[in-house]
Order: structure tokens, then C-alpha cells, then sequence
């Protein structure tokens, strides 16, 4: 094997994220990727892989990849193996999410490489096309233990291997946020990774109270959990972060997690009383999207991302006004979208979902969609929720924009597509004035659970299973969905 190869396997050698710890299941979840890391706080502990060597530090530490150990190279990878047969084999160890019998299961697996390593992407490329290897065998295999460099406040300053681990019992200051516990550094495509090692229920007490709100209701705060558990015990399953050095982000890519803030003995109480409960359909987890506000009635997975027809996912009321609306036609959707609706009892980031208005010149409009110029627009398709699917725009050529996320951004980042423009009531093509006015209703992608009817459903006394069967009909919920070691 190519010796150069040989040391990056050996310095690589694991890309584990996720662990089981005495049958509970640990997250790697992701505050920052970034050339330095800087946090603050007492009593925190950082070492090396190796045990040996560790350090204590307080005050304000700042960690760095210094340059001359940012090196990484391309392989191919062979063939995969699972831990269980693989003898001794050099190769990479990483792990990944399976659903396997009904139950998640962690599976540990090597990924053997070609003899051959390469500083660019386009080399290893050239060979991968000659031996007959897809693309996706391409891999770059960075230094794992490549130097960090920490500097504290008071002058000190250590190297130490990647990854490390710090341990801060009485937390870390990170940006303006406070996180606890264990936490994992590493150097990945020549940046610092900075994940929190955490158990699952105590990321989940982290994500809801940044996703609902920490003075809900409690059962809209008890559906948030189960929900957010059941999407993020989903997420696993797609391995989307696998090669990124953590299992889940911090962002609404996955779902917004900010350790410590806002969290109060409402959510604990709320993660802890259906702690481990997952909805669950087909003999696997119900991936439990969610959004903000539907604006009536959600729509249905296929219809807003294409793909699979999910049972659990194909729309559902909201609002008992809207229920015999069809909002998928022209006329009824202005009309619903101009309907006044009760926001009684409602905070303000619920009222401004429910009916909102923007404008924006066409000359923008023109210049999102990379036209020279407009002349005019034909609305194609609405989903069940309203929610525009398809939009056609005219000018120096034809633009068919297809999904409501791309929809939201042509028009200068709208809260959803449920919208209409003022002075087009029909299918037909429309001329547009240089002033564009838009009148809409909801916020987000309107699939799964809708924040504010959960929040509604809560005030009139729903219980929380009640309010899951409403967004997710034909789920059920269990517990022992994880298989044990």
C-alpha cells in the first residue's frame, strides 16, 4: 500500500460520530465549522484522544488549525466492510445510521482505499473513471490528528492532536450561548468542526424551545418534543451530515439546537414526560417534519419536495374554516388568503403567519430571476395548502420556477408561496407593473405539524397525541425503536 496512503489511514482512522453509552444514544451535533473556535468558562478540560495528555483551562481559550498541519489528500475508495467481517484490514472506520428490523441500529463499517492518494480532487477523478469507480467513491482524507493549537487568556499556549475532547461540567461560553457537558474538536477539509457530544433527550430539551417557544403551552410543548425527536431520529437515517464530522447540524437544515438558552423547567418537563417516545408508521420512524404556520391546511410531502408519497404526510385542516375550501384553484385561494381569521390568544410571531404582505420592484424581480428584462408572470400550480408550485415568468426568455422554496427566494425571501399578486385573479399570463404587491398567508414549507394550530389546538385543551395525529394521521408511538448492543 502507498505509505503516504498508509499514515493518512492511521492519523485518520476513525470518523465515528454517534455512540451508545449504556444504552443510550449519544449525538454529535454541530455549533461551528470555522478556522478558529473561541470559548470561555471555568474548569474546562481538554484531551487527546490518547488520554494522556490533557490540560485544564479557564477564562477565554481560542483554538486554531495552524497551517502548516492543514494537509489533506483525495482517495478511491475499493470497497466498504462491515466491522463484524473485516479482519485486519487498514481502512477508515466511520459509522453510520441504519433502520434495520424495525429498530435504529449504529453500525461501524471500513471504508478500503485504493493504494493511490492524490492532492486534487481532478487526479484522484481521472482514475476513478479509468478503474470504472463511481464518483461518489472519491473522498478527500484529511490529517485527523493533525495539531490544534490552543491559546488561553493568560499567555499559554499547547498543541494538541485532533480530535480533542473538552469537558465543561458548569458549561462554555460560545457566541452569546451556553452549552454544557462534553464537546469534540476536530480538523475536517481544513477547518476546525466543533460538535457537542450530547444524549439525544437532552439535545431535544435544546431544540424546542428555539422551535416553538419556551412559554407554550404544554402540550403543544410535549407534541414539539416527540416531533422533533421523531424527525431527528429520521434524519439519522439518511447519514446527511456523515461525511461533514458530525450527525446533525444546529441550523433549520436539520433543526435549531442552542444548548441551554431558553430553557426552562417547562421544557424540561415536556422532554421528560415523553421521553423516548417516536412516532412510527411502516415499521420505522414517521419522519415529523414541521413548519411555522400552514395557513389553513398543510399539503403534502410529494407535492412540496416530489419523492415518495408518505401516508403520514399527505396534508391535513388546520383551520376548520378552510376545510371545504379547494385551495389548489385560483379564485378560492385570493379569497381564503383575504378571509380574516380569529388570532385571539396568539403571540406575535403566530399573528404575523397568518396574513402578511410584500412588495418588491420588478427590476429586483427580474434581477433575482437573471433576466435582462420582465414583461410578465402565470401562476401554473397550487398544492392542497394553497402554496404555489409553479410559476412561469416571461421576458428575454421563459423561467418556469418549480417548488415553493425557490418560489419564496425569487420574490425576495417570502415567509411561504401561499401568496397572490394584486391584480392577477386567474391562471392566464399577466402583465406586471414596476411595483409588485404580494398578499399572503402562512410561513414555511406547510408539511407535517403546523406550529400555531398546535399551539391552537393546546389553548382548547388537545392533548399532545391528539394534536400528532391531526399532522401525522396513521402514525402510532412507541419507545423501543433503538437496538441495543
Amino acid at each position: 500500500m502507498n505509505r503516504a496512503l498508509v499514515i493518512l489511514i492511521l492519523l485518520f482512522g476513525v470518523l465515528s460520530a454517534a455512540e451508545i453509552r449504556d444504552n443510550e444514544l449519544y449525538l454529535e451535533i454541530n455549533i461551528a465549522v470555522d478556522n478558529q473556535i473561541i470559548i470561555s468558562g471555568e474548569d474546562i478540560f481538554i484531551q487527546e484522544q490518547d488520554p494522556f495528555f490533557a490540560k485544564e483551562y479557564s477564562g477565554s481559550i481560542r483554538i486554531t488549525l495552524p497551517t502548516s498541519t492543514n494537509d489533506s489528500r483525495y482517495g478511491i475508495i475499493q470497497r466498504v466492510v462491515d466491522e463484524s467481517v473485516r479482519g485486519y484490514i487498514e481502512g477508515i472506520r466511520s459509522s453510520k445510521f441504519v433502520w434495520e428490523e424495525g429498530k435504529l441500529a449504529l453500525k461501524n463499517e471500513y471504508a478500503i482505499y485504493l493504494d493511490q492518494s492524490f492532492r486534487s480532487y481532478e487526479e484522484a477523478q481521472q482514475l476513478a473513471m479509468m478503474m470504472g469507480y463511481p464518483e461518489s467513491h472519491i473522498q478527500q482524507i484529511p490529517i485527523v490528528n493533525a495539531s490544534l493549537r490552543v491559546d488561553s487568556d493568560s499567555g499559554d499556549q499547547e498543541y494538541f492532536e485532533s480530535p480533542i475532547r473538552i469537558y465543561a461540567e458548569d458549561g462554555i461560553q460560545f457566541g452569546n450561548i451556553t452549552y454544557k457537558g462534553e464537546f469534540i474538536v476536530k480538523a475536517q477539509n481544513g477547518k476546525l468542526v466543533f460538535n457537542h457530544l450530547l444524549p439525544l433527550e437532552t439535545y431535544i430539551a435544546g431544540v424546542v424551545p428555539n422551535e416553538i417557544g419556551n412559554s407554550s403551552p404544554a402540550e403543544a410543548l410535549k407534541a414539539q418534543a416527540v416531533a422533533a425527536r421523531s424527525h431527528a431520529v429520521s434524519l439519522l437515517g439518511y447519514n446527511r451530515h456523515a461525511k461533514d464530522g458530525y450527525d446533525l447540524c444546529s441550523t433549520t437544515h436539520c433543526q435549531v439546537y442552542k444548548g441551554e438558552h431558553l430553557q426552562n423547567e417547562a421544557i424540561q418537563e415536556a422532554v421528560h414526560e415523553t421521553a423516548g417516545e417516536i412516532l412510527y408508521i411502516d415499521d420505522k420512524v414517521a419522519d415529523a417534519t414541521y413548519h411555522s404556520s400552514c395557513g389553513g391546511k398543510t399539503d403534502s410531502s410529494v407535492a412540496i419536495w416530489n419523492g415518495t408519497p408518505l401516508s403520514h404526510l399527505s396534508g391535513s385542516t388546520c383551520l376548520d374554516a378552510a376545510r371545504n375550501i379547494d385551495l389548489s384553484r385560483e379564485p378560492q385561494a385570493i379569497k381564503w388568503i383575504n378571509t380574516s381569521v380569529s388570532t385571539q390568544g396568539m403571540t406575535s410571531w403566530e399573528r404575523a403567519g397568518m396574513n402578511w404582505q410584500r412588495s418588491i420592484s420588478k427590476a429586483q424581480l427580474t434581477k433575482n430571476l437573471g433576466l435582462t428584462y420582465l414583461t410578465s408572470v402565470q401562476i401554473m400550480r397550487r398544492g392542497a395548502s394553497g402554496r404555489i408550485l409553479s410559476i412561469k415568468f416571461y421576458g428575454d426568455r421563459t423561467i418556469e420556477l418549480s417548488g415553493e422554496y425557490r418560489i419564496r427566494q425569487a420574490f425576495g425571501g417570502l415567509p411561504s408561496s401561499l401568496f397572490y399578486i394584486q391584480g392577477i385573479s386567474s391562471r392566464s399570463k399577466h402583465s406586471l407593473g414596476n411595483k409588485i404587491t404580494l398578499k399572503g398567508r402562512g410561513s414555511g414549507h406547510g408539511v407535517g405539524m403546523c406550529q400555531v394550530g398546535a399551539l391552537r389546538r393546546a389553548r382548547a385543551d388537545e392533548d399532545y397525541k391528539s394534536i400528532l395525529q391531526n399532522y401525522y394521521p396513521q402514525t402510532t408511538i412507541i419507545t423501543d425503536w433503538m437496538k441495543q448492543e
